[in-house]
């Protein structure tokens, strides 16, 4: 998360001067794959990726600053011992700033920073006996994306966003490399 906060501020300082970008509101889909990095010590079989979305919701005020919130969908982890499997399956709705960084007329370059209301649901079963339960965090969340504007309205996006879930207090880091479009209005 630190290397994120330092590429943030870096991009912030080269691109303060720019500001020839309209405000407008604007919408992102993006899909792709998940990982959780946690702990399957002791586990037979072990499955932490998966594949996830976002949808974010967003207002560029014109100078490469824009507010956004968005909803994850981080996939589903999946570990087992013998007779007890679980599964968690994280989401999140996230608040935050973000900044475009342009490289040229059509490429340039998204970073993301924010807070992350981040929802662990965890479905347990050991032979026939099966439970459920969820634990909600707030953690930060930071991203960056590379773009290419197809047209003044309609932007494609590779991307990463990183988070952090937790659940009885052990914790495992959320990634999402996804593929999507923003569509400004």
């Amino acid at each position: 998360m630190k290397k994120y906060a330092l590429v943030i501020a870096a991009a912030l300082a080269a691109g303060a001067a720019h500001a020839d970008e309209p405000a407008r509101a604007y919408l992102t889909l993006a899909g792709g794959s998940t990982h959780l990095n946690l702990d399957c010590t002791g586990a037979t079989s072990c499955d932490k990726t998966d594949t996830g979305g976002k949808i974010v919701g967003g207002y560029s005020f014109g100078n490469g600053f824009s507010l956004e919130a968005g909803y994850w969908s981080l996939g589903k982890a999946r570990g087992s011992d013998g007779s007890l499997s679980a599964t968690i399956k994280p989401t999140a709705f996230t608040v935050g700033g973000a900044f475009s960084l342009p490289l040229s007329n059509e490429w340039g370059m998204n970073f993301r920073l924010g807070a992350a209301q981040v929802k662990a649901k965890v479905d347990a079963s050991a032979g026939s006996i099966s439970g459920s339960t969820s634990e909600s965090n707030t953690k930060v969340y930071a991203g960056v994306g590379l773009t290419y504007a197809i047209s003044p309205a309609v932007k494609l996006e590779l991307g990463v966003d990183s988070t952090q879930v937790e659940f009885s207090g052990e914790k495992g880091t959320l990634r999402l490399i996804s593929v999507g479009a923003t569509f400004a209005f």
